[in-house]
């Protein structure tokens, strides 16, 4: 059963009003744990961000938008600059969804 399965399953279960204290609490653990790894996979992205940034002494908005117009070179240091900044996007997209709900 995959990860998305499990968690139908549970949705499921919720909705029928199956309530137990012991499934609860490891959802939350669950739910804690996957936003502190967020968080410190966004502080190590932000690490490499800031090293960019000061090699090439631009601010990474200012990158995007000059390698989103072609403005730039294609110099592979671009390309991963370009993935992390989309990785700090989406981390950021799920923090915002763990943050969400004040009982996580």
């Amino acid at each position: 059963m995959s990860f998305r399965e499990k968690v139908k399953t549970l949705v499921k279960l919720a909705e029928l009003g199956v309530e137990d204290p012991l499934i609860d609490q490891t959802i939350t653990k669950l739910l804690h744990y996957a936003e502190e790894r967020h968080r410190k996979d966004q502080e190590e992205i932000l690490k490499k961000l800031g090293i960019l940034e000061q090699q090439f002494g631009m601010q990474s908005d200012l990158f995007y938008q000059k390698f989103q117009s072609g403005e730039l070179g294609d110099d592979e240091e671009f390309f991963r600059w370009h993935a992390l900044l989309e990785m700090r996007r989406s981390i950021a997209q799920r923090l915002a969804i763990l943050q969400a709900d004040s009982s996580v």
